[in-house]
């Protein structure tokens, strides 16, 4: 089984730093998820929203649980020595945030901030696909030889 690691953190560091619009400035998805662990993501409040049709504001705590959810799981798929568990955790890992990316930008065509998320958050969705592509290339591989 061929070693991902190194893009599994280019994964994670480009997944980290996807520019988002936040009260009047700009912050990165990995501070909004750190600030998200503090304040418990905002579940329960009218500022949580897992509604597809949910505006910007009301989206990124979801953007910020779901990448911290996915970012967790690329790590142990990092430090996991288990090679069938590799597989479903880096894709579950990477389903995770392909869905925090997609709420950060589902707004893309009715909001500039969806835009600067989408531009900004372009290197990583291009490595998290090579990611995906190399790793179940690989399972297919050691399947059928």
């Amino acid at each position: 089984m061929t070693n991902f690691k190194r893009l599994t953190i280019w994964t994670i560091v480009l997944s980290f730093l996807i520019i988002i619009g936040a009260g009047h400035g700009i912050a990165c998805v990995g501070l909004l998820e750190i600030v998200g662990l503090f304040h418990k993501f905002n579940i329960g409040t009218e500022d949580f929203s897992f509604s597809i049709t949910a505006s910007y504001d009301k989206s990124l705590s979801v953007v910020a649980l779901f990448a911290l959810v996915g970012h967790i799981l690329l790590i142990i798929s990092i430090l996991t020595k288990n090679n069938k568990q590799l597989l479903w955790i880096q894709i579950i890992g990477l389903l995770f945030l392909w869905t925090s990316f997609y709420y950060l930008t589902h707004n893309i065509f009715n909001d500039e901030l969806s835009q600067i998320g989408f531009f900004t958050g372009l290197p990583f969705f291009i490595a998290s696909l090579i990611l995906a592509f190399k790793v179940v290339h690989q399972k297919y591989q050691s399947a059928f030889g």
